[in-house]
């Protein structure tokens, strides 16, 4: 997959630009603002792939992501886990006792919160597009005070210093992205299948459907609720799989799940690296 064209969220140094380049080392890569954007890009031919992240393992679902996909004509094609090694960056000669304000994106400030609590009352924190987004306006703003939750590959990128390394909660930090495309496509290997559906509001519905999943021995993966924006108190659901649409059994299970939910849509069939 050399020479392919990715659309990634943020700025150069952002996970998700290192996710990118996990799946594809020789690809190129365009920034765009939001998330939105990033499938905007895929879907109208700007950019071959698309990188979103999905999950992490300590702090939860990205649900920006679940919203888009839910409305966006574009299909899951691969995915890779990702380590994620959060530090506190700063301007050169900033010290500890003297920052005051810490800027990274929510997932970063959310797996950082026992030691962002270590900081005290005195130091405000403010949300931002990307972690990578962050490291930049520190060093562009030259503020002693000031100082970003980002990557390591950042420090270098933006000349700025490691005020202190590994300050996520958990030493087993991972977020899981997703490779997106226009057309749905199943390589080789995949084995995850992701699906979104909406169900009739009656007693047992989604037990019925996990009953289909049980009985064709498909291992569910995740189950996640979202609200449906616009109507009163009604959710979708987001479901992973394994299995491979190859296997006869699997598409039989997947139609008879289609036909007993008002709202459906096949994401993709995936292997996660």
């Amino acid at each position: 997959m050399s020479g392919n064209v990715i659309a990634c969220q943020g700025t150069e140094g952002a996970y998700s630009q290192l996710a990118a380049k996990k799946l594809f080392p020789d690809g190129s890569f365009l920034y765009f603002r939001n998330f939105e954007a990033v499938a905007t890009a895929v879907r109208e031919d700007l950019c071959e792939f698309g990188v979103l992240p999905i999950e992490n393992n300590t702090y939860g679902s990205v649900r920006d992501v679940y919203r888009i996909l839910a409305r966006q004509e574009v299909s899951i094609v691969r995915g890779c886990r990702l380590q994620i090694r959060h530090q506190l960056l700063a301007n050169p000669g900033a010290v500890m006792s003297g920052i005051r304000k810490v800027y990274s994106h929510e997932q970063g400030l959310g797996q950082c919160a026992k030691f962002l609590h270590t900081l005290g009352d005195k130091v405000s924190l403010v949300p931002c597009l990307n972690t990578a987004v962050a490291a930049r306006m520190v060093a562009e703003s030259g503020d002693m005070e000031a100082a970003a939750i980002s990557s390591p590959e950042c420090a270098d990128l933006y000349g700025l210093t490691v005020l202190k390394r590994g300050i996520a909660d958990s030493d087993h930090n991972y977020t899981r992205f997703l490779c997106i495309a226009k057309e749905s496509c199943v390589l080789p290997g995949a084995d995850r299948i992701s699906l979104i559906f909406t169900l009739p509001h009656r007693p047992g519905a989604l037990a019925c459907v996990l009953g289909k999943f049980a009985d064709a021995d498909m291992n569910l993966l995740k189950l996640e609720s979202a609200p449906i924006p616009g109507r009163d108190f009604e959710f979708l659901f987001y479901a992973d799989v394994e299995g491979s649409v190859n296997d006869p059994a699997v598409s039989a299970i997947l139609e008879e799940i289609r036909g007993m939910c008002p709202d459906y849509r096949f994401l993709g069939n995936y292997h996660e690296i």
